[in-house]
């Protein structure tokens, strides 16, 4: 379904689901809900669509009840000059009908499946990178569901942490490269809603590192993300998506493991392909945080000027690294070893772990002996520019770094 050509003129028209202001009142208290927010005015587009396409395949295949409200800004949706957003409802009886009619047999055109969405909320142009627009999308979305409980999926492009890179800056791009969004803002729009998600599922580079990973600690109990670049294709939601609405950490494993399984099949037939991906347990990364502080302390004059060469690295397609492993950095710090208060924390906070040795192009294969699940901004003279944000950032002193005295001006 994802390959599907979109017919941009003529996908104006088809949004014909009629407009619907009436919020339901939640009666369905044990249910969960997934709300997908979007940034796809970007060359991501066409990927971003082809996601809703596939979790809408993903919805029809469900044998219980399930709503799904997506977020799109995209191009295609709106008409060429992005005259409006939208949320799209998307809901399954269980029955093999999505919104009360027959689900489409894939392979359908994206446009189709874009037509069969509701129409519950239309918007003007707007930055959807902006934390103020995030906040109020968001307590929109949770105001059509029955439900009290939700998931979030966001999926655009992203740099993790990172303040400025080539040119993302951490999450989305909203037209050109500056409009983008600072995961600080980001946490303050998902507090502003005042709901806690029971996950949230980054289908966006960069996210699995110890700085991503502790920002969210309190607005979502699981985070599912990947440390290094996620393909364009993203994640198979067609494969996992009764898993998602499961609302457990055995599905949620399941969900890792799709991933993968995915990936190292595209790998087996010939096609580019490779993947890191990790089940976080946010209410752990105040205790990972503490024992990586005592870490960090103990090693503060060998981390002062630490050659990170030799440490498994992650986003190299962006310079030399954006992270380095988390434990092969404590691994090496300690001849070798984990120390066990240090193991059994991460393993703790990592419910589970997920990489492809074999990759294509062969640059991007993870050694798995020497991937932990997290990874992890070691500073570097090179990186002055990243440095300087860095220091502003909760994760550099509830880490330890703040007691590093580096033998360059940091």
């Amino acid at each position: 379904m994802k390959k599907f050509f979109l017919g941009i003129c003529s996908l104006f028209f088809l949004l014909t689901s009629c407009l619907n202001n009436d919020d339901p009142k939640p009666n369905n208290p044990d249910k969960l809900t997934i709300l997908a927010y979007l940034v796809a005015n970007n060359n991501l587009d066409d990927d971003l669509l082809a996601n809703i396409g596939a979790m809408y395949d993903g919805l029809a295949e469900m044998k219980e009840e399930a709503t799904l409200l997506v977020y799109w800004d995209g191009r295609t949706a709106i008409g060429d000059n992005n005259s409006k957003h939208l949320i799209l409802k998307y809901q399954t009886d269980g029955k093999g009908n999505i919104n009360g009619a027959p689900a489409l047999d894939p392979p359908c055109p994206l446009d189709d499946v874009l037509a069969e969405g509701e129409i519950v909320k239309e918007y003007d142009t707007q930055y959807s990178v902006d934390k103020d627009v995030m906040s109020q999308v968001l307590t929109d979305m949770i105001a059509k569901s029955s439900t009290t409980k939700f998931g979030l999926i966001f999926g655009s492009h992203a740099s993790s942490w990172l303040n400025s890179i080539y040119p993302s800056r951490a999450f989305g791009q909203d037209g050109n490269g500056d409009n983008t969004m600072l995961i600080p803002d980001m946490v303050e729009a998902l507090s502003a809603v005042n709901k806690k998600f029971e996950f949230i599922l980054f289908d966006a580079c960069y996210m699995g590192t110890t700085e991503v990973a502790y920002a969210f600690r309190n607005v979502c109990n699981y985070q599912l993300s990947s440390v290094m670049e996620v393909p364009a294709y993203g994640f198979p939601y067609e494969d996992f998506m009764k898993y998602l609405y499961k609302g457990n950490v055995d599905d949620y494993k399941k969900v890792c493991q799709s991933y993968i399984d995915f990936y190292k099949s595209l790998y087996s037939e010939g096609t580019s392909a490779w993947a890191t991906v990790s089940l976080i347990d946010s209410k752990e990364m105040d205790y990972l945080a503490s024992e990586l502080k005592k870490e960090i302390v103990a090693h503060k004059n060998v981390l002062a000027n630490y050659d990170t060469d030799h440490l498994q690295e992650y986003g190299r397609s962006n310079g030399p690294y954006i992270a380095c492993d988390l434990g092969h950095m404590i691994s090496d710090l300690n001849g070798g070893t984990i120390p066990s208060a240090f193991r059994d924390q991460l393993a703790k906070t990592i419910l589970y772990k997920g990489c492809l040795e074999k990759a294509r192009p062969a640059s991007y294969a993870v050694e798995a002996m020497n991937y932990s699940g997290l990874g992890i901004y070691i500073p570097v003279e090179a990186r002055s520019n990243w440095n300087k944000y860095f220091k502003t950032l909760d994760w550099y002193t509830a880490s330890g770094w703040n007691e590093v005295t580096f033998s360059w001006n940091f």
